[in-house]
């Protein structure tokens, strides 16, 4: 998900700022909308890959906000958030090529579940421009997430992995400790993930060349490109 961008767009201020703050965890880039007619000005300026909406907003509520989208648009992945799950809405996922319905409250774990179809979704629909190339000769293939080195593919862990896809979603910023542990295990770092996260970077530096990472003294650790 961190290459992707997403719209939040949620009209209870104490919901949107919750999940916001769960949803930049995952996202490369996280716009926040509190009704549908600043949502449709933060679309058409930013063109995020998949939009989260409320299905009930004022001036312009998540069903007319993605049919007005739809118009153009029939990639960009959309999740509807809806109190009241009634049938008759429901035909409009077809119609209007939604990837899910959610009831709310939001369960978390449904939630992660519906992002990742629909970032999925949004990959299969867009397969150009997987692979990011470093001036190192190494590329890195985001869909199959593989590092290749002279075309022949580095492994690596799962952890490994992780590490890197972080660090590729924003090439030029330094990622803390403390980032980098939310990601890989979904928790802020604590002494057991301290020395396990030390472990993970050091291995992973040790199969790549030495000019890939850098760490920043006290603040922490970025690609060199």
């Amino acid at each position: 998900m961190n290459s992707l961008t997403l719209l939040y767009a949620e009209d209870e201020v104490e919901t949107r700022e919750n999940y916001e703050r769960y949803l930049k965890r995952y996202f490369k880039e996280v716009y926040v909308a509190s009704n549908g007619l600043d949502a449709l000005q933060i679309y058409k300026k930013h063109k995020p890959n998949i939009l989260l909406l409320d299905i009930n907003m004022p001036g312009l509520n998540g069903l007319e906000l993605t049919k007005q989208i739809r118009e153009q648009d029939k990639t960009t992945r959309i999740i509807i958030l809806t109190a009241h799950l009634e049938q008759d809405k429901l035909l409009f996922a077809a119609e209007l090529n939604l990837t899910k319905y959610l009831p709310k409250p939001i369960s978390r774990l449904h939630l992660k579940e519906a992002l990742n179809e629909a970032t999925k979704q949004f990959k299969e629909l867009n397969k150009s421009g997987s692979k990011v190339e470093f001036k190192n000769g190494l590329i890195w293939d985001k869909d199959e997430k593989k590092i290749y080195e002279n075309e022949k593919e580095i492994k690596l862990t799962k952890y490994e992995i992780l590490f890197f896809e972080l660090l590729v979603s924003k090439k030029n910023r330094v990622f803390s400790s403390d980032e980098i542990a939310l990601y890989l295990w979904d928790d802020i770092i604590e002494l057991e993930h301290s020395s396990k996260l030390k472990d993970i970077i050091k291995r992973l530096r040790k199969k790549l060349p030495k000019d890939t990472i850098e760490n920043i003294y006290g603040a922490g650790y970025k690609l060199i490109n």
